[in-house]
């Protein structure tokens, strides 16, 4: 670790110099960086892998969102044990638009010089910089078997409550001994995946956005944004789709007007495949309706087929056959994001899971055409 941590020769590269704000996310590799980095920008691992891109000789920066970017996140994973880091390039890049210096530090991390020798750098140089301790991967030191401890079991300042178990609480604790000193707030978090067998998957990360809005207003204003992924893939896929469905139902054209709706829906699960990067697009349809289960299928047929019986009746049985397409397809395009969104991630998504969201995006289409005719942001 160098003993001055002032900028260096090495030049920034100047197309990620801008306006928006650095989150400089510090910590050892392996202290779940990348799942906090996905947490945050409504992202995904494997779609976050592609888009991060060199900034340093030691840290990647993912602008957030690439096109018109609001925050700018600067990934160091170098802090280890006897691994020379020389900060000058990343301070940088920080030093351009200070917005949050984000730590990560697994529960059972222990090797906590390199971090703290830069912390109290930092910190003598720019003591008004805020910075937060993420502790995560919390269930490492759990028990086998044992479960997150609910509700969550932190104080408003991350120091473990009576629930948390004592071999976790111990080791928790001795980071906040090793840091003192620092002025830092500390966000006990653990974001998992379903393999790892724990039933609530965030847990902490509300406390850590509730942090980040103490902390860093400017930062947490920015996150706060109806711009995530999934918000436009619900206004530009299966909005325009679920319209189109409902309006080749409101023909009356029994049986005829029904093919045209299953089609726009085959074609909207493949266009949100294609946003998500997963795999053959053309497979997704068929693995989705696998999921779902056989139940499923035989709902959705009998559905299909009562649509086409209602046509026979004059004018509103057009409606609500339309009404009726609109629904489901908002349904399908529900459950559709949840699987690609577990699959860009590395996971399976559970027929429980995709059912509940085909339930979810079905009320909600439900509402949205009963409301507007699917006029609504949905």
């Amino acid at each position: 670790m160098p003993a001055d941590i002032a900028p260096g020769p090495e030049p920034v590269r100047p197309e990620l110099v801008g306006e928006a704000p650095v989150v400089w996310m510090l910590g050892p590799a392996g202290s779940g960086q990348t799942s906090l980095l996905a947490e945050l920008t409504h992202g995904w691992r494997s779609a976050l892998r592609h888009a991060l891109e060199p900034a340093t000789p030691t840290a990647e920066m993912l602008p957030f969102p690439a096109e018109a970017p609001r925050l700018r996140f600067l990934l160091t994973t170098g802090l280890e044990p006897d691994v020379p880091y020389d900060a000058s390039a990343d301070l940088a890049v920080m030093e351009t638009q200070p917005g949050l210096i984000l730590v990560t530090l697994a529960a059972a991390d222990t090797a906590l010089a390199p971090v703290a020798s830069l912390l109290r750098q930092l910190h003598a140089a720019h003591p008004a910089w805020p910075i937060l301790v993420a502790q995560t991967r919390l269930h490492a030191l759990y028990e086998a078997g044992a479960q997150h401890p609910m509700p969550y079991a932190f104080d408003a300042e991350g120091a473990p409550g009576p629930l948390v178990p004592g071999r976790l609480a111990d080791a928790l604790r001795a980071q906040r001994v090793a840091l003192a000193g620092l002025g830092l707030r500390f966000v006990p978090l653990d974001l998992t995946e379903p393999e790892q067998g724990q039933a609530v998957l965030d847990y902490g990360a509300e406390a850590l956005r509730e942090a980040i809005a103490l902390a860093a207003p400017a930062v947490a204003a920015r996150l706060k944004s109806d711009q995530d992924p999934e918000t436009h893939i619900h206004r530009q896929v299966v909005l325009p789709w679920a319209l189109a469905a409902a309006a080749s139902e409101a023909a009356p054209l029994p049986v005829f007007g029904g093919i045209p709706a299953l089609a726009f829906q085959v074609a909207m699960v493949r266009a949100i495949a294609r946003r998500y990067a997963v795999g053959a697009d053309g497979t997704v349809w068929a693995t989705l309706l696998t999921v779902l289960g056989g139940g499923f299928l035989l709902r959705y047929g009998l559905g299909w087929m009562l649509r086409q019986g209602l046509k026979l009746a004059p004018v509103w049985g057009a409606a609500a056959a339309a009404a009726w397409s609109f629904a489901v397809t908002c349904g399908i395009g529900e459950a559709a994001i949840r699987l690609c969104r577990e699959e860009a991630g590395g996971r399976q998504a559970t027929p429980e899971a995709l059912r509940e969201a085909f339930r979810l995006g079905h009320r909600e289409g439900a509402a949205l055409h009963g409301a507007g005719r699917g006029s609504a942001s949905f």
